[in-house]
């Protein structure tokens, strides 16, 4: 793998079905909380996916020895790397994709934790969402009390991110402090999603109410209307 003059994200990882083989990664790993490294047994594809991330994130990162100086090290982390992702709930090359692609801009020179990568894994461009900042903005701006019969939320996660953290909160907290809580639980819901969980829909009365149709007939109902009360022929 090549340096950072490259294009780390142009050649997709290939995997016939990554997520059969995390389930079989699941079924031959050990019933505890913390799974040991060396007690993970990887299938060749698995094991194909895997040495392919890893080639992508030493072609980013051009401080990766610090983190894998020996062979052995190396092949422990790929171990570890994969059953924390079988714990995280990734099922998809797509969310790799994404973690490639949020490690290609983080930019750094040291390879970043499991626990980051995942993180990044389920960004919430991964699955159509707006970033953080836009879901941010969306939810203090409908969290306002003089939003309540206006509010338009562009998808589920964010409303729910927005009750988790608070209607009131977010209105209080001064920004940084409220994209962090609110960013907690927008995480959340894209964790959710990346289950294959369905988010249940935006209640009705935290939608605007639907005008009627208007038409030519309908103004001129109104203005009769109108008139009539003013005793104005």
């Amino acid at each position: 793998m090549g340096g950072r003059g490259g294009d780390p994200v142009s050649t997709p990882l290939h995997a016939g079905a990554l997520a059969t083989n995390l389930e079989h990664v699941r079924d031959h790993a050990p019933v505890a909380q913390h799974i040991a490294p060396k007690a993970v047994k990887i299938d060749p594809s698995t094991r194909d996916v895997i040495d392919q991330l890893f080639g992508r994130l030493c072609g980013i990162f051009p401080a990766w020895r610090q983190a894998w100086p020996t062979e052995d090290e190396k092949n422990n982390a790929k171990r570890e790397w994969i059953a924390e992702f079988m714990r995280s709930g990734i099922r998809s090359m797509d969310q790799i994709q994404m973690g490639i692609r949020m490690s290609a801009k983080h930019r750094k020179e040291f390879v970043p934790p499991v626990g980051q990568f995942i993180a990044w894994c389920f960004s919430p461009e991964a699955f159509g969402l707006p970033p953080l900042e836009r879901a941010y903005a969306q939810a203090v701006r409908n969290t306002h009390p003089a939003q309540t019969n206006f509010a338009r939320w562009s998808h589920p996660a964010i409303y729910h991110a927005a009750v988790a953290a608070g209607f009131y909160t977010l209105q209080r907290l001064e920004r940084s402090l409220g994209m962090k809580r609110f960013g907690e639980k927008y995480e959340e819901q894209c964790r959710r999603l990346g289950r294959g969980e369905e988010l249940a829909p935006v209640p009705v009365a935290a939608l605007p109410e639907r005008a009627g149709p208007s038409t030519p007939e309908v103004g001129n109902a109104a203005l009769a209307a109108i008139r009539n009360r003013l005793g104005v022929r």
